[in-house]
């Protein structure tokens, strides 16, 4: 097994820790597994793996809550044991699409932003485990998120029991770079308090109690992240068809000179027409 203890800086934790199949062994069929993991970063990868090969001897479904799409290691060898029923919020596997269009996973289609509040008020059903990646546990308990964030400081929140893997291939200077908050829910919620970029109100962790934590299971596997394809001629011309709407509409007075703000989205249109109205801004 690969040695954490030098990351497990909460003793009585340490008799926590075990394998990825004795992790795996302790979810049970038609529980509401929620993970951590945002675009193919910091998605958990061990316990999966041992949970699809246990699903093989022994078939059965999860139902599967992520921040964003995921690695191989746990959309990929789930969705190929077909060991998924129900998938929230966002995909992009092969594998698991298959079965989302031929209607062996029922598939909520939710927007990002509103799944984390859907989830803690209970709308989603209840959060029997949540399995996070870390690259650390802090001496009261506390989880050290290792590349994205997503969902996982509302899912530890919710959860009955956390699994946390805790992955020696991710630097243990990640710590500090979280600033983690979960807003108060309707109708309490108040503004969030972020006036200007260098502001921080929230903590470096996701806060979690140590008796909340059931395991904790080494891990050494890397994010499996993808390049984006070459930027080809469709993907040129409909940028210029975008920055064309855009200069239009800056022509009729509809918008400022230097553009409102923009959300650019992920793929080779996106990235060259970010690119091109930086360039125009710039300008």
């Amino acid at each position: 097994m690969i040695d954490i203890l030098d990351r497990v800086r909460n003793r009585g934790l340490q008799a926590k820790i075990v394998t990825a199949e004795e992790a795996a062994a302790f979810i049970r069929p038609g529980m509401n597994v929620a993970t951590s993991g945002f675009t193919a970063s910091a998605y958990p990868k061990a316990v999966p793996i041992a949970l699809a090969e246990r699903m093989k001897k022994e078939p059965f479904t999860i139902n599967l809550w992520t921040g964003a799409s995921t690695g191989p290691e746990l959309d990929d060898v789930l969705a190929s044991v077909h060991g998924i029923k129900q998938r929230l919020p966002y995909q992009t596997d092969k594998a698991l699409r298959s079965e989302i269009n031929d209607g062996s996973v029922d598939y909520l289609d939710l927007h990002l932003s509103e799944s984390a509040q859907l989830s803690r008020c209970g709308y989603l059903g209840h959060i029997d485990v949540a399995i996070v990646e870390a690259c650390a546990i802090d001496e009261d308990g506390n989880i050290i998120p290792t590349t994205s964030l997503g969902n996982a400081a509302s899912y530890v929140q919710s959860a009955d029991t956390v699994i946390v893997e805790v992955n020696t291939s991710q630097p243990l200077e990640l710590e500090g770079m979280h600033d983690v908050y979960i807003p108060l829910d309707p109708p309490h919620r108040l503004p969030i308090p972020i006036v200007k970029a260098s502001d921080r109100i929230g903590t470096p962790y996701i806060p979690c109690t140590p008796d909340k934590i059931k395991f904790i299971v080494p891990c050494d596997i890397p994010d499996h992240t993808r390049p984006l394809r070459a930027i080809d001629e469709n993907s040129k011309r409909m940028s210029e068809l975008t920055l064309d709407f855009l200069q239009a509409e800056i022509k009729a007075g509809r918008m400022p000179k230097n553009l409102l703000p923009l959300q650019s989205g992920v793929g080779n249109v996106a990235s060259r027409t970010a690119c091109s109205t930086s360039s125009t801004r710039a300008s």
